[in-house]
């Protein structure tokens, strides 16, 4: 149930995003690149917004970890995921923060802007020390 909490999330959080029309948005898939020039493309009180309405008033994203994971997109289009990273980090959650580990990656790895990361950290930080996740 939570993964797919974490699925609708990234679909409404991608549709939340703001993204002007260009002429790269008709290019064939192959050639399609993100660019992450503008941090200003997301609108961190909508996204927000978003994710409480999907997960709760007590919904919080980890701001490292969504960070770690936007910078590796910016760096890396595309790049494999360390899944045995990823589980590892997910089974050594309390269960009260899967979910919001989960998002965190994902939220950092598909949208791909630390900016977000930091603005989304500042108004629903998760407490590292109260979830068990540095």
């Amino acid at each position: 149930m939570a993964g797919n909490k974490c699925f609708v999330v990234m679909f409404l959080v991608l549709v939340a995003v703001e993204i002007s029309l260009s002429k790269a948005t008709y290019r064939s898939r192959n050639r399609r690149q993100l660019t992450f020039a503008d941090p200003e493309l997301f609108d961190a009180t909508e996204v927000e917004k978003y994710i409480v309405g999907e997960f709760g008033a007590r919904a919080c994203i980890f701001e490292r970890v969504c960070a770690h994971y936007a910078m590796r997109a910016q760096a890396q289009p595309r790049p494999q995921f360390d899944w045995p990273d990823v589980f590892s980090q997910y089974k050594r959650s309390p269960d009260q923060a899967k979910e919001f580990y989960l998002l965190s990656v994902f939220l950092g790895d598909i949208v791909g802007s630390p900016q977000l990361c930091h603005q989304l950290g500042k108004r629903r930080n998760c407490d590292s020390g109260q979830y068990g996740i540095a």
